[in-house]
């Protein structure tokens, strides 16, 4: 069936496309206009991928890479880098409404879609480039493309989509580690599936296997040439809101990770609502795999089918979030709340496979109309925050920083001093990352004069080569740590660049600290 007459016989066809559409420009227009200067994480991710290393001292490298691209092909302006995090949710819901509509009703497939307007992870908390964002298009991707190497007929089309469920795991992968939780909830399926269990005996598993290896292989190595420096980050995040009863922490980890949650599905229960005070299970959810029930044979085929697609939707929904409180419960690690992003992506899917949308168009309505209003309010909220939170707060944010002015100022003090571009920064990373990302041609950034930060830099290059040194001047960091001195001895302390924040509730006087440590060739 072509594109057309799909849509011509599937109203919910142009409803997704159209929706998809207004969400992209809406959160695009509104991110773009109310944060004049890029986030922590997009600056970070940006002059780390400038590098071009197989991977860094806190994640993997593929989200730096991306945001390097993006800001080459963008000829340095941010716009491109908003569209990329608005392109991860559109993704994103591309891939539930299309596992949606493989065991749903289209008007269903397309409430589980939009129903996602009020969880945060996929409204509220995309304003920015990071390894979280970029890694959840992956993991639905995943999710979508093994149902169907599960339930294609064909040979071709199983293998097809065994290569592409590799291709996505192992991207996923090389965008954050967690996407291996995933990988465990998969390995359960032939267990808790039956029916499963004769295509995971096929030729499909090694080659999912085999892409996945490949696409991490490189990255792999690298983690091995460099002491596994992001596993022991990860381990060190964990550990950072453990308390000091080690015990009692096995079971605070797995509550709080619990409670950090609650805003992401509760309101997804109450959207549903309509739906679910009818207390109107699906009858196939509850079905046999073999289809086992009083009907024809063709009823049979169709009741084992849905159940094995809310089956799996069961498993891919529920099972990452068990491992996370095991994992909580047995380390008594703690479990950051952004790395339950992906989670919730189709548990819309799970409700309406759980439960039976009436056929009254009416409960449907309702859940999309109240969908789509909590999707305005989240992106009131953010448009709120960033304009009138540093009025509210007394205390600039991040994305006010004036990142343009500041490197057209620091560009020009290097280039009347020296004669050249400047072609090295230290500092403060967010500051120094910042002004990297607004600076003309290609900076080396050492971020908080660190080596394991940037090992690209060491303090011996950084002295003979010469570079500028910045950072914030506000009340405990007016002057540079007593260390930087002794590390830099030639470096020479400069007027602080004063500016004039870009925040809509008002002006703001921003002080920048500077020291210039002068190439040797000029000494």
């Amino acid at each position: 069936m072509s594109i057309e007459s799909e849509v011509d016989s599937d109203p919910t066809v142009r409803f997704f496309w159209g929706f998809a559409a207004a969400h992209f420009f809406l959160w695009l227009v509104v991110c773009f206009m109310t944060q004049p200067n890029m986030p922590l994480d997009m600056v970070e991710m940006l002059y780390w991928g400038q590098q071009w290393q197989l991977g860094y001292h806190k994640h993997p490298p593929l989200p730096a890479w991306i945001a390097a691209s993006t800001w080459w092909l963008g000829g340095g302006q941010h716009l491109l880098m908003y569209c990329v995090s608005q392109l991860t949710v559109l993704t994103t819901f591309w891939a539930v409404w299309q596992l949606a509509r493989e065991g749903l009703s289209p008007r269903a497939a397309l409430c589980s879609v939009v129903l996602l307007e009020g969880c945060y992870y996929c409204t509220f908390m995309v304003n920015d480039i990071n390894n979280t964002i970029i890694t959840r298009p992956f993991w639905a991707l995943a999710i979508l493309f093994l149902y169907r190497a599960l339930t294609r007929d064909s040979n071709t089309g199983r293998n097809l989509y065994w290569l592409l469920t590799g291709l996505v795991i192992g991207l996923g992968m090389i965008s954050k580690y967690y996407m291996g939780v995933l990988v465990l909830t998969m390995l359960v399926i032939p267990v808790l599936i039956p029916a499963t269990r004769a295509r995971f005996k096929t030729m499909g598993p090694y080659l999912l296997t085999a892409t996945a290896v490949l696409v991490f292989l490189p990255h792999l190595i690298w983690m091995f040439q460099n002491d596994f420096v992001t596993i022991e980050y990860a381990l060190r995040r964990s550990d950072e809101k453990g308390g000091q009863n080690v015990a009692l922490n096995h079971l605070i980890a797995p509550i709080s990770f619990i409670g950090s949650q609650l805003g992401a599905f509760l309101p997804l229960l109450v959207l549903a609502w309509p739906m679910i005070r009818e207390r109107k299970l699906r009858k196939n959810s509850a079905a046999t795999d073999d289809g086992s029930h009083v009907g024809s044979e063709k009823e049979a085929e169709t009741t084992a089918g849905q159940s094995f697609f809310h089956r799996y939707v069961t498993i891919v929904v529920h099972g990452p979030i068990v491992i996370y409180i095991l994992v909580a419960l047995v380390m008594g690690a703690s479990i950051r709340s952004m790395w339950g992003g992906p989670l919730f992506s189709f548990f819309g899917v799970f409700l309406f496979s759980t439960f039976e949308l009436p056929a009254d168009r009416k409960v449907a309505s309702k859940i999309l109309r109240d969908s789509i209003i909590v999707g305005f309010c989240m992106l009131a909220a953010l448009a709120i925050r960033s304009t009138v939170g540093p009025g509210v707060r007394d205390k600039l944010s991040r994305i006010h920083f004036p990142g343009v002015e500041a490197a057209d100022e620091l560009g020009r003090r290097w280039r009347s001093r020296f004669g050249s571009d400047l072609e090295r920064i230290g500092g403060s990373m967010f500051v120094a990352a910042s002004i990297n990302a607004y600076m003309p041609g290609h900076v080396d950034v050492y971020a908080a004069l660190s080596e394991e930060a940037s090992p690209w830099l060491t303090d011996e290059e950084f002295n003979s080569q010469g570079g500028a040194i910045v950072w914030e001047m506000v009340e405990d960091r007016k002057w540079p740590p007593l260390g930087w001195m002794k590390r830099f001895p030639d470096a020479e302390l400069l007027d602080p660049i004063e500016l004039t924040s870009r925040a809509w509730s008002g002006p703001r006087d921003v002080k920048i600290g500077v020291m210039f440590v002068a190439p040797e060739s000029v000494k």
